[in-house]
């Protein structure tokens, strides 16, 4: 979409520039490069239509070298400490158990981690999220939807997440702070596709959390750049799927069923660029969140690292 719209803009520009040289017979030659604008993006189109799928799944030997692989996607393989922002989009489901799924509403927000090595290999890690409602139709900002299910327009505030317990990770697995120590293997595949590689993991809650709960999520980069080591943080897009319990705030007044979350996110290089709306209003109503919680660190783990 961003490529037509450039494409598009460019080539109205250069109408414009030739117009304004008509004696010239700068028409002719603005329309030409407009036209050729044009011609770029078919190519392009026909180009990427044309080209054979080549794809392999990228399997290691070294779980070492996996482990890294998968943090330089997911974070960033710093020597000391690091952060990583992700902004995203994603539109919430409603999936009782007697009927359909329905789209509820959609939410924009950032998941900012940070974390730090503690080990060889190892890293703890903690993140805190915030995310603003918006409504299906208009697009807008909202504190209010409708439950589908029962008819009633219920309130619905910013979600902040500020408890996750955090995670300590290594080539052993991941280890929620909050545990018993015990390591949990996260299922994890790369593959390669033409120009890219791409990430697919799941990972399950922390002990304590609900039972309903599950993150499955797919992201890719350009494989020239996952190859240059010197790249410790991979800038990465990436889809994920949620699945957790209805909240609260939705009364469900005891139905069945669970809530869906379907997301698109890409990094961002801080958060100066983040979107201008999004930003504004973070500085407005939570300024503290645009900034590390470098303090969640300061609790000790339940085991030796």
């Amino acid at each position: 979409m961003s490529e037509l719209k450039f494409n598009r803009r460019s080539a109205l520009q250069a109408v414009a520039a030739g117009s304004a040289a008509v004696g010239l017979g700068g028409v002719a030659e603005a329309q030409a490069l407009a036209q050729g604008n044009k011609s770029d993006a078919a190519a392009k189109s026909r180009a990427y239509l044309d080209t054979q799928v080549e794809t392999t799944f990228l399997n290691f030997d070294d779980p070492v070298e996996e482990f890294e692989a998968h943090f330089r996607i997911e974070r960033d393989l710093v020597a000391q400490q690091g952060t990583k922002l992700t902004w995203y989009h994603w539109i919430a489901y409603v999936v009782p158990a007697d009927r359909a799924p329905q789209p509820l509403m959609r939410y924009e927000g950032t998941e900012y981690s940070y974390f730090r090595k503690v080990a060889e290999n190892t890293y703890r890690i903690h993140a805190h999220n915030l995310s603003y409602p918006r409504d299906l139709k208009t697009k807008k900002f909202t504190d209010t939807v409708l439950n589908p299910l029962t008819g009633e327009k219920v309130k619905v505030d910013p979600t902040v997440l500020l408890h996750d317990p955090g995670t300590v990770q290594s080539p052993r697995g991941f280890r929620n702070v909050n545990s018993d120590g015990t390591y949990v293997a996260p299922y994890r595949q790369f593959r390669i596709e033409n120009d890219m590689i791409k990430l697919d993991s799941v990972r399950t809650a922390p002990p304590d959390w609900p039972v309903v709960h599950m993150e499955s999520s797919t992201q890719w980069v350009d494989y020239a750049s996952f190859k240059d080591k010197t790249i410790t943080g991979l800038p990465t897009r990436s889809t994920a799927v949620y699945v957790f319990p209805y909240p609260d705030w939705l009364k469900m007044d005891g139905r069945k069923g669970h809530m869906l979350g379907y997301i698109d996110a890409r990094t961002v290089g801080g958060p100066t660029k983040l979107p201008q709306e999004y930003l504004d209003r973070t500085q407005r109503e939570y300024p503290e969140l645009l900034s590390p919680r470098w303090g969640e660190f300061d609790r000790a783990a339940n085991f030796v690292y």
